[in-house]
């Protein structure tokens, strides 16, 4: 009885933290369809848009999570002022505002949106180089002052050019899968991808300095931090070829904006597109202000994610991701934690959920006193990638019910080593039905799953082959695989008016032994789980949740 009481215990536990009392303050326009995916799942919106900071502050007294754009410094003091705060939200790529090392030490996830813009990013990077090639802008201006000139519009074709991209994260990589398409030669720089993958999709990996000098067009698609700022500066510019051109829908600051209109008027460099600035709007005066009139120029407002598409992926995305942080699971981008990023993201996501559902089942299965060692094996087509956010979403699981600690994917690590929780992480080949899957076993007690169907499942229990989806409530019995039992326990769950809606039974041949997982509507009650154990042949019988 009194595993069933910690499980018990456990499940008052998780029902006592529905996200029915959880408040999260926007500070920021924020779309209706985000808003609409909190409110879905009970989350109070507290609306501080057009209100003073004094007023934020006020409101972030008894707020779960915040949520802002590029126009709120989330520093310090705003930290400090939620005291209760799980999660910042970021709707949009950077997160220059927030004060990530000060939250990352309250344990508070930062959360951001850089693949939601992707194709927008991606598709204006095209606009506006095609723009330049093509002087359209210049073009529709003299067409709307009456005038028809062709000649002083001839352009230049991208077939056959060699575009040099500056970075192959998302955006990088939809750039060079669409240059490909216009008949481009795509040559890139990126320290932090390997040549082989480089090459596997289209383009020749080659320092910056090589790729500047081999392009006739450079598009730059990296972060802002202190090793990119200025990254293109004066040197670099003087190593691109005579006439080339430049494109940054990426972060202002990341080409130097003062060196980049000498190069135009020394004729060095023929035009640049612009979609963003190190100031923004750039000052009067300013090497950005000049830049935005410069005649060999094109110029926009910063509106690489301005699409209507791309605003309702942010705010869906942004929104299930606070939603996930605050029941305390996982994040797809949280940016002071691992994530699954890079070419195999969408992958390895659903796989850092179902980690973290195994994490939470694991207590509730074991019969271990003490938390063993752990060993995490990713199979086949997984074993190849980084396990980080794996082990990282199967820890929060795991300590989340476990310690009264408040533990999130930012400091689950930490609390881990402190309470001395050993997890190793190792790939293996494919050596089942699944092209992908993740075992964990913890001493005597080992989980296996999957995704499958569009959705995680349950593939293996201490040696026992099933398929049960891990969610919401369950129980499971192990019993001697003899005629009857199954029945009987229907019989006592439906007098008790607990319904199945999945029911599932594996056994070992030639062993006498099986277990049955079934999901049901609610959990049973201690007295029902009483009269199940007092059937013959069962020996043990457990509530499970998730």
């Amino acid at each position: 009885m009194g595993r069933e009481k910690d499980n018990l215990r456990l499940v008052s536990s998780v029902q006592s933290n529905r996200l029915s009392a959880t408040r999260v303050v926007v500070a920021e326009p924020f779309s209706e369809t985000g808003l609409a995916v909190l409110r879905e799942h009970g989350i109070e919106v507290v609306s501080c848009v057009g209100k003073t900071r004094d007023e934020l502050c006020a409101a972030l007294g008894n707020a779960d999570g915040l949520i802002v754009r590029s126009g709120t410094h989330v520093d310090r003091e705003l930290l400090a002022a939620g005291p209760k705060l799980a999660v910042v939200a970021r709707a949009g790529a950077g997160v220059d505002s927030i004060d990530v090392a000060t939250a990352s030490a309250a344990g508070i996830v930062v959360l951001n949106t850089p693949g939601a813009n992707t194709l927008a990013v991606t598709e204006q990077t095209f606009a506006l180089l095609l723009s330049l090639l093509r002087h359209t802008a210049d073009a529709v201006a003299s067409v709307r002052a009456g005038r028809w000139e062709r000649r002083s519009f001839v352009g230049a074709e991208l077939h056959g050019k060699t575009l040099g991209v500056v970075g192959l994260g998302r955006v990088g990589l939809a750039v060079t899968t669409r240059a490909l398409a216009f008949g481009m030669r795509v040559v890139a720089y990126d320290p932090f991808i390997s040549k082989a993958r480089a090459e596997a999709l289209g383009g020749a990996l080659l320092s910056l300095e090589e790729v500047l000098a081999a392009a006739d067009i450079v598009t730059v698609h990296v972060p802002l931090s202190n090793a990119t700022l200025n990254l293109i500066d004066a040197n670099r510019l003087a190593m691109m070829k005579p006439g080339a051109r430049i494109v940054n829908c990426a972060r202002g600051g990341v080409v130097d904006e003062a060196a980049l209109l000498q190069a135009l008027d020394t004729g060095r460099i023929a035009g640049a597109a612009i979609d963003v600035f190190a100031e923004e709007p750039p000052p009067a005066g300013s090497a950005g202000a000049r830049l935005q009139r410069h005649p060999k120029v094109v110029a926009t407002p910063h509106l690489g994610g301005s699409t209507d598409e791309a605003l309702e992926r942010i705010a869906s995305e942004l929104a299930h991701d606070i939603v996930s942080v605050l029941l305390g699971g996982s994040a797809a981008a949280a940016v002071n934690a691992p994530v699954a990023d890079g070419p195999d993201a969408e992958m390895v996501r659903p796989f850092v959920d179902l980690a973290h559902r195994l994490g939470r089942l694991y207590p509730q299965l074991a019969q271990d006193s003490a938390l063993p060692e752990f060993t995490i094996v990713c199979e086949g087509q997984l074993a190849g990638v980084d396990s980080a956010p794996i082990v990282n979403g199967f820890l929060t699981g795991l300590l989340q019910a476990t310690t009264d600690r408040r533990v999130s994917i930012v400091n689950v690590r930490a609390i881990a080593e402190e309470l001395g929780i050993r997890v190793e992480a190792r790939g293996e080949p494919r050596r089942g039905a699944f092209a992908s899957s993740l075992r964990i076993r913890g001493g005597t007690t080992s989980l296996g799953g999957t995704i499958a169907f569009g959705g995680p499942r349950i593939v293996e229990i201490d040696g026992f082959e099933i398929d049960a989806i891990p969610s919401g409530s369950m129980l499971l019995t192990r019993h001697r695989d003899v005629p009857g039992v199954i029945g009987k326990v229907g019989t006592w769950l439906g007098s008790a008016q607990v319904n199945i809606s999945a029911m599932v039974v594996s056994r070992h041949d030639g062993e006498g032994n099986a277990i049955m997982i079934l999901s049901t509507d609610r959990l049973a009650e201690p007295a029902t789980l009483d009269q199940l154990r007092a059937i013959p042949g069962i020996y043990d019988v457990k509530t499970l949740h998730l």
